[in-house]
């Protein structure tokens, strides 16, 4: 009997240890590559707002994006965020400070949170506010998924 447990035992430890390795997953996600990405994402985050190449959009933006900006409904799909950013087509040279928050999440979404501040040049901010955006992976790339923001100025009367 006692050489039956013992068999059993060894049997069970062998069988949990085979299932263990085949249930096994390599995951080559690192929160501080994305960290890293998203950096150099913001670094030219203004330059939305004055090109006019498409593919700088497409880099950032995943096809079903949509920006969450107050006082207005959604601004669905990159083509409408294309337009949404450049407006008449003129364009503005704008200063922005997108200092990186908080980066969390995991190989399927990724999350930003940040403050931002247009500075007027005097000391003070055309306006000022924080974020939040959703990242996700899409043709092997981190791209914005989601973006929202809301300013900390006091609403004009």
């Amino acid at each position: 009997m006692r050489y039956l447990s013992l068999l059993l035992l060894f049997t069970l430890i062998v069988a949990c240890q085979s299932n263990k390795s085949g249930n096994k997953t390599e995951s080559t996600f690192s929160i501080d590559s994305v960290r890293a990405h998203i950096i150099k994402m913001n670094e030219t985050y203004t330059q939305r707002f004055t090109t006019k190449d498409s593919l700088f959009f497409s880099e950032r933006y995943c096809k079903d994006a949509q920006v969450l900006s107050p006082n207005m409904p959604a601004v669905i799909s990159r083509d409408s965020i294309i337009k949404f950013f450049q407006g008449d087509g003129s364009g503005t040279d704008i200063k922005m400070e997108l200092p990186i928050g908080n980066v969390y999440g995991d190989e399927d979404m990724v999350v930003e949170e940040g403050t931002y501040n247009f500075p007027d040049g005097k000391g003070g901010s055309y306006d000022k506010g924080k974020f939040i955006a959703l990242w996700k992976q899409e043709d092997g790339k981190w791209k914005l998924f989601r973006e929202i923001w809301n300013t900390d100025l006091p609403v004009s009367k």
